[in-house]
């Protein structure tokens, strides 16, 4: 099987309106490429480091901009495009990030709020709580795309190799990892963990 997937990689901005006009064009380029499926990064709506600027911001998926931008955008371009993530609020009024897979028919076919939250100390002094702000998924999801059979993961999810197996078991082919990885950490265990999870599934 020869299938054709766009990548795509942003620098989000701080508002939805910027990020939608920074990653429209490049889901257009990928599409017109050839390519079938394409994937942004986690965090494709809006990125802020100042949470406190940040989640005032954070809209229902059906409000954001982005998310409906891109659903429509998958529907107008007949393909199927993974949100890799959005930073939106759940029904409950809580923030989740979220993974969304819209097909070439305009529609949301999957989503997937992701399980492991970053809470880490680092021997720097440095911390991290992403629990702080978000709220765990509470169930591993997969999806079809075609021919794709998806595990849809984001970003820390890689350190838990369960959660791939448990992907792989319910038959997925190809994992989707999409990320705001740290730099330290990132040129330190990114690529890496991607070839174990990988090697240990079989999957792509």
């Amino acid at each position: 099987m020869s299938y054709r997937v766009g990548l795509i990689q942003t620098r989000t901005p701080a508002s939805h309106e910027a990020a939608l006009a920074h990653v429209a064009p490049l889901v257009r380029q990928a599409a017109a490429g050839g390519a079938r499926f394409i994937a942004t990064p986690e965090g494709t709506n809006i990125l802020q480091k100042d949470r406190a600027q940040l989640l005032p911001q954070l809209r229902r998926p059906e409000d954001d901009p982005v998310v409906t931008g891109l659903t429509g955008l998958a529907g107008e371009l007949g393909v199927w495009l993974l949100i890799g993530s959005a930073l939106v609020l759940r029904d409950d009024g809580q923030a989740a990030n979220r993974a969304m897979l819209a097909g070439p028919d305009g529609r949301i076919h999957a989503a997937y709020d992701k399980l492991h939250m970053f809470d880490v100390d680092l021997p720097t002094g440095e911390s991290a709580r992403e629990s702080a702000a978000y709220t765990a998924g509470d169930r591993a999801v997969t999806a079809r795309a075609d021919e794709l059979k998806l595990g849809l993961t984001i970003c820390y999810d890689m350190r838990f190799p369960a959660l791939y197996r448990s992907l792989a078991l319910a038959g997925a082919e190809v994992m989707t990892v999409p990320s705001a990885f740290t730099r330290p950490t990132g040129a330190a265990h990114w690529e890496i963990l991607l070839r174990a999870r990988a090697i240990e599934t079989g999957s792509f």
